[in-house]
């Protein structure tokens, strides 16, 4: 027998003496036999201590093939075989095409399912030493997309190789255009979940009337326009990460339903009846004072408390200078490529000046100004004369404070001139003032700005 712990193995067949059968053969084995005459039975024990489900295809209510999809959910790791009286081609490669990692037909001879085990049980040792190698390259080369050597970005660096291969829940935290998704990315890629997906979700870009949908799936006929069932997010990213990004615009009511399943889960789909397993982990991110808004209330506090395991804060790039020359450097060897431009340096005068300048949209700033003069020059070297003008005169840029302003007349200016720059586009005028465009919307109601 492989070297290792007893195995559980699940047996669910209806035929008493069948079942009893397998499981004296393997008990005596050395393996841990759990036996369970139907479906409905087998689901309650299927879990992450079950190494191996072996399984009638024709049972009543819960068949063979519907128990293989629910195992695929609930313990994705576990080795399922088929077994039945049905010696058809058919059944055998409709139980393979579903997810079987086998098939045997009845009468089951034991010695055959003894070797059928072990050599399943082989290959997913076999996997798992792969994974483990492929983990430890990846730890080596997870970080490459983000650029720093500053004492900030290095500290960072760290937490995230510390917290990456863990389960713990985490909120990242910065301004806008600081890099969020991208250390989200970061972290899965460094995890044991780099196989399955990382699923993102920006609840700012969405209708609140479709969030919740988004997030938790819904039934057939639960609203108007629902044709057909439709899974979530959570339920697309299992195994893997999910990443809610500006987790801050979640109303009260989506922010309850989100605390039940990451204390619980699982999640209930709009119209459903029953809640779903899910086995996901959650990466959390906000350019938000959320403790702000769960003083005002307008933030739930468990789920605040919930979310913050890990926080890591990101560094503003005011606040990390030293990182501009490379991040720089960077950008324009990668847009010049992709651009098909001939850029290759920037000048000294036109260096100094980007340095002087505080960026407030940050790093999505830096690389959307560079990507603009790259697509627009033909030269080899960036100079001043391709500078944008409000970054040539920044150190005597005018305040827009005033002696006796009150603080919604100086927002209400910030706003009006951060749209001025922008030409009127409202999605890049958020990103500068490190809100959301539904917050900007509601400031441009506010103020009367909206023309």
């Amino acid at each position: 027998m492989t070297e290792s712990r007893a195995w559980k193995i699940l047996i669910v067949d209806e035929a008493p003496q069948s079942r009893a059968t397998m499981a004296r053969w393997l008990g005596g084995r050395g393996y841990n036999p759990v036996a369970v005459p139907d479906g409905e039975s087998a689901v309650e024990l299927i879990g992450e201590g079950v190494a191996v489900i072996i399984t009638d295809l024709n049972m009543p209510k819960t068949d063979g093939l519907a128990l293989l999809e629910i195992a695929k959910q609930k313990a994705p790791h576990a080795i399922v075989i088929v077994v039945s009286d049905v010696e058809s081609v058919d059944a055998a490669v409709a139980a393979l095409k579903a997810g079987a990692d086998d098939f045997i037909p009845k009468p089951v001879n034991l010695s055959e399912l003894t070797e059928r085990i072990e050599a399943a049980l082989r290959r997913r040792a076999m996997a798992e030493q792969i994974a483990a190698l492929q983990s430890q390259l990846t730890q080596q080369q997870g970080l490459d997309n983000m650029i720093g050597t500053s004492a900030a970005i290095r500290a960072l660096f760290e937490k995230i190789r510390l917290v990456a291969d863990t389960r713990s829940t985490v909120l990242i935290t910065g301004e806008s255009g600081t890099g969020k998704e991208l250390v989200a990315r970061s972290i899965h890629r460094l995890s044991r979940r780099a196989g399955k997906p990382l699923i993102p979700v920006n609840c700012a870009a969405l209708p609140e009337s479709l969030v919740e949908s988004e997030l938790f799936g819904h039934k057939k006929g639960a609203f108007t326009g629902a044709s057909s069932d439709r899974k979530g997010l959570f339920e697309t990213a299992a195994g893997g990460t999910l990443f809610i990004d500006e987790i801050g615009e979640l109303d009260l009511a989506l922010q309850a339903k989100l605390l039940r399943a990451l204390e619980n889960r699982t999640v209930m789909p709009i119209g459903g009846s029953r809640e779903i397993d899910v086995d996901v982990r959650l990466v959390a991110a906000t350019n938000r004072e959320l403790l702000q808004q769960v003083q005002s209330k307008e933030f739930r506090e468990d789920l605040y408390f919930r979310l913050k395991v890990v926080e890591l804060t990101l560094p503003p790039l005011r606040e990390r200078k030293d990182d501009i020359p490379l991040l720089i450097r960077h950008f324009i060897d990668q847009l010049s490529t992709e651009n098909e431009r001939p850029v290759r340096d920037i000048s000294a005068p036109a260096l100094e000046a980007m340095m002087a300048y505080k960026w407030p949209g940050n790093v999505r700033e830096l690389r959307n100004t560079l990507e603009g003069i790259i697509v627009l020059t033909l030269d080899e070297i960036i100079d001043e004369k391709h500078l944008p003008p409000h970054i040539i005169g920044a150190e005597s840029a005018q305040t827009i404070i005033q002696p006796g302003m009150t603080l919604a007349e100086i927002e209400r200016e910030a706003i009006r001139r951060t749209l001025e720059h922008t030409g009127g586009h409202r999605t890049q005028s958020a990103e500068l003032l490190g809100i959301s465009v539904r917050t900007l919307q509601r400031k441009l109601k506010e103020y009367e700005l909206e023309t």
